[in-house]
């Protein structure tokens, strides 16, 4: 079986991944072989045959027949355009999909997801390479991927989860950057802003009619829509009172300082459930 190399050390925000090769201080290592991927979050079928002909981003690709595909259960960074700064680690992540592409002759198995559009018109569906391995597997160890996860497109999440998990412990990729290590709500800046992940306790939850609200400590505030409540456990959001929590998702402006949409528990995990 092939071996998996690592940096020694954790790579600083200049380490990136280039065809298959990992760019440490100390040089370029290489990575698991494509053959050892095959068997990592198979696919339980397939809807369709495509073939890909341009990358736009590391999620996001175009098809033969004029289709933007949007790969599910991932999110690289936004590569950007009209001359904006690209976000980190963004073009070493779209470069690496191409690298895949172009291996497999743009040839890519897909799973429609069981919301097959996002409201941007794209097709939403998970990938695999001929050989049959998951375009997303490959992404998230190299941690240049993060899990995301929209209901009701939940397939595979436990998988993917595992597979970034073995990335950030690992601390390669965006998991070496300061932009991705976890956050105390108590000490978040009202100008944070985009993907954070951010602990911090639950001081008080709140109803209204649509939405139910968890304040956490400092400026920030998660809602969760109530339509979405039927993702979630029975007993939530009551289990969460006084807890200390991390959770994950896009920091933007709110009335009362900071708001982060909830939508589905993996984005929340309870980091002291021995005090209860």
């Amino acid at each position: 079986m092939p071996f998996k190399y690592r940096c020694k050390k954790a790579p600083d925000q200049g380490a990136f991944f280039v065809s298959g090769l990992l760019l440490c201080a100390g040089g370029l290592v290489p990575l698991l072989a494509d053959s050892a991927w095959a068997a990592d979050c198979p696919t339980d079928r397939t809807s369709e045959r495509v073939k890909a002909i341009h990358v736009y981003d590391g999620d996001t690709v175009k098809l033969r027949d004029g289709r933007r595909l949007r790969l599910i259960g991932i999110n690289t960074p936004e590569v950007r355009r009209n001359g904006e700064t690209p976000q980190a680690l963004a073009e070493p992540a779209k470069a690496a999909l191409k690298a895949l592409l172009d291996k497999h002759n743009g040839s890519l198995l897909l799973r429609h997801g069981k919301e097959q559009h996002d409201h941007y018109g794209r097709l939403l569906a998970h990938a695999f390479l001929d050989d049959g391995s998951n375009v997303a597997v490959h992404l998230l160890e190299r941690g240049l991927a993060t899990t995301l996860v929209v209901p009701p497109n939940t397939w595979a999440r436990d998988c993917y989860q595992a597979r970034e998990d073995s990335a950030r412990a690992a601390r390669v990729g965006l998991w070496s950057l300061e932009d991705y290590q976890p956050l105390e709500s108590r000490a978040l800046p009202l100008s944070t802003r985009g993907f954070r992940l951010v602990r911090g306790q639950v001081t008080e939850i709140r109803q209204s009619q649509h939405n139910v609200w968890l304040d956490l400590e400092g400026p920030l505030v998660i809602k969760v829509p109530r339509s979405d409540l039927v993702n979630f456990e029975a007993g939530f959001p009551e289990n969460l009172a006084g807890r200390r929590i991390e959770t994950r998702g896009w920091i933007r402006k709110d009335d009362r300082g900071l708001r982060l949409n909830l939508r589905h528990p993996a984005a929340i995990a309870v980091l002291d459930r021995g005090r209860h």
